[in-house]
């Protein structure tokens, strides 16, 4: 799958999850508003119902107190027989128990309507703004308790008596509505996260796996690239001597061996570093470590190098041991050092300087290699000690190659127990510090305590 093709699935992916989570919201709370105005619709009956019995309570008092002349004789009832589908504040039994408290001059209370419904708001965790209205029957308001409300939900219209009736306009606020929707709403947002994590996941997981086959392509075609040169000059020169024309002569029979000798090397050279990196990657690695000639080993180094290269070479060496012993597996440690001089020269233009400078330290030993090459821009110096990773600049430069010389000595001197760091800049040169203990920590030549855990 290309990766233009995972980025617009993943897109529509998102999409889709992100409208079906919107719907699923909008409808939630579409859901809780309706059950909010339904619970407000109830409380504001509530509110009424006590309110009539607040005044039925003022009626039984003044029967009770003989205020009232029972024998008093109720002309008319007007009753809203309309409503009895309604709740009970509704009912003819309570529209002729009106009657007869407007008849003992106990009138309905807005203010005490108000005060209840206040109450029960409060009791219901609802803080919302609200307005009572009383009217006649002709809708036209006669009183009004709370705060003048635009555009608020209105209840249900509730008669009271003559016609006159009562309703209220509340302010349903959205963060109301949110906070009884919050235990969905936190779920909501989890599953939300959750499903981008697991998507994030995945293409994670796509990504380094579609690196990992770049990576082995990449590697196999570098090491087809660089076994097949080796290889065709090995048959070349095998033809040659089968053909027995060099052997009469002895200078060009000792120039072609010695061209054989040397791609033999480097076909062993790059085997060993691909066997060495599998060792160390199983853990297997054994290093012999006893005491080095650093300055030896270095100057045999620099007299191969500029014998063999092709380019104008020039080494500069700076040594400050102090009578330090160097203790390394001098095997591992020549290809390091020999890693780094290479890729000096090889990643350089027609002419190269090189400094090397060796000191010691209390407890540790510091190799500096410094060349005036083409330099590795700080992007890539983050990955360059990856395996099969090389710069840009190399690449635009077509140098062969196929990425673990510096995976390599990485991984050999922090086998060494010691650290690599690099300092580059681009067009200017690089900088390679390697720190190396400089004493024995453990006993050396033995396998189990070379051992690399």
């Amino acid at each position: 799958m290309r990766v233009s093709t995972l980025f617009l699935i993943s897109a529509l992916a998102l999409l889709c999850l992100f409208s079906l989570q919107a719907f699923w919201l909008y409808y939630t709370y579409q859901l809780h508003l309706e059950n909010i105005k339904e619970s407000i619709n109830s409380i504001f009956y509530q509110s009424v119902e006590k309110e009539l019995g607040l005044r039925y309570l003022e009626l039984n008092d003044k029967l009770n107190k003989n205020l009232l002349d029972t024998s008093i004789r109720i002309v008319s009832f007007d009753v809203d027989n309309s409503g009895l589908e309604n709740q009970s504040v509704t009912s003819q039994h309570f529209g002729m128990v009106q009657q007869l408290m407007a008849t003992s001059n106990i009138n309905f209370s807005i203010a005490n309507s108000d005060s209840i419904f206040s109450s029960l708001l409060h009791l219901n965790r609802y803080p919302f703004k609200y307005q009572i209205n009383y009217v006649d029957s002709t809708g036209e308001i006669i009183n009004t308790a709370g705060q003048a409300i635009d555009n608020g939900f209105k209840t249900d219209i509730l008669p009271v008596i003559n016609g006159k009736k009562i309703y209220a306009d509340v302010k349903i606020t959205s963060p109301i509505v949110f906070r009884n929707m919050l235990a969905i709403l936190i779920v909501s947002i989890l599953i939300f996260f959750f499903i981008i994590a697991c998507l994030v996941y995945e293409m994670r997981i796509f990504f380094n796996q579609h690196y990992l086959s770049q990576l082995r392509d990449n590697f196999t075609n570098a090491l087809t690239h660089d076994m097949k040169t080796p290889l065709a000059t090995i048959h070349s020169v095998l033809v040659q001597l089968e053909k027995g024309e060099i052997w009469k002569n002895l200078e060009l029979r000792k120039k072609f061996s010695s061209i054989a000798i040397e791609q033999v090397l480097n076909l062993q050279n790059t085997v060993n570093q691909i066997l060495t990196l599998a060792c160390i990657e199983k853990r297997q690695l054994e290093l012999n470590k006893q005491s080095v000639n650093l300055p030896a080993m270095i100057q045999s180094l620099i007299d191969k190098f500029t014998i063999n290269s092709t380019k104008v070479v020039k080494f500069q060496t700076v040594y400050d041991l102090k009578d330090k012993i160097v203790y390394a597996d001098s095997f591992y440690l020549n290809n390091v050092i020999s890693n780094l001089i290479d890729n000096a020269i090889k990643y350089s233009r027609d002419s190269v300087e090189i400094i090397i400078e060796c000191q010691a330290g209390e407890k540790q030993i510091y190799i500096r290699i410094k060349d005036n090459g083409l330099g590795i821009s700080p992007n890539d110096q983050l990955k360059i000690f990856n395996r099969f990773e090389r710069g840009a600049e190399i690449k635009r430069s077509r140098t062969s190659g196929f990425g673990i010389g510096l995976n390599y000595v990485q991984q050999v001197i922090g086998a060494h127990g010691g650290s690599i760091t690099v300092l580059s800049q681009e067009g200017v040169g690089s900088e390679f510090f390697i720190t190396l203990p400089n004493q024995v920590s453990t006993k050396v030549n033995t396998k189990e305590e070379n051992l690399i855990k």
